[in-house]
């Protein structure tokens, strides 16, 4: 396990367009999509792995066994954005030397997505998984952006806003999952009839 590498999963959103918490959405029959992604980072070594949720799925994210690494952090003010969230995360993941940022309406996240970042791990880039000339999740961001994060104050900041004043080594992939996401039952319902 990599003490200086984080995983920060952004998991603080109220999920309107769902209809109910996409963190807590069935995986299988015994994982739930936040279990599921930070069971990848964990398994890859990071030493870190930091969620940002809201106070609505405390009581059942603190209920899922997981190991002594894994960090929730509530988000007391959601509605401010997803900045807020990034902040969070980075201000827990500071001195890391590299961290992942991924969101939890993609649980498609794997191992070998995860590994073929860090293998192109750059301290003065961030690294993005492309697919078909498409970026997608997650990234992975050196310290030097963290520490810029920590540093910005506007909540209306957005996170690409920052990323595009850095280079970005793209990280090839042959795997479409880093740009689906799961945002409504829809959506959902076709990720079930596929894998559940």
């Amino acid at each position: 396990m990599d003490n200086k590498l984080s995983a920060i999963i952004l998991s603080a959103g109220f999920s309107e367009r769902m209809g109910r918490p996409k963190a807590l959405l069935q995986w299988n029959y015994s994982t739930v999509f936040v279990e599921k992604i930070i069971n990848e980072f964990q398994q890859f070594g990071c030493g870190k792995i930091i969620c940002i949720i809201n106070e609505k799925i405390e009581l059942f994210c603190k209920e899922l066994k997981l190991a002594q690494n894994v960090k929730f952090v509530i988000n007391q003010r959601p509605e401010l954005g997803r900045f807020n969230s990034v902040k969070l995360g980075a201000a827990e993941a500071a001195g890391s030397d590299f961290c992942f940022i991924h969101n939890v309406d993609n649980p498609f996240v794997n191992r070998k997505t995860i590994e073929n970042l860090y293998l192109m791990r750059d301290a003065d880039s961030w690294c993005s998984p492309v697919f078909s000339g498409k970026r997608g999740h997650p990234v992975l961001l050196p310290n030097a952006i963290l520490k810029k994060i920590n540093k910005i104050d506007n909540l209306n900041t957005v996170l690409s806003d920052i990323l595009n004043k850095y280079p970005v080594v793209r990280v090839e992939v042959e795997d479409d999952s880093i740009l689906r996401n799961i945002n409504t039952p829809e959506d959902y319902f076709n990720y079930i009839k596929l894998n559940l």
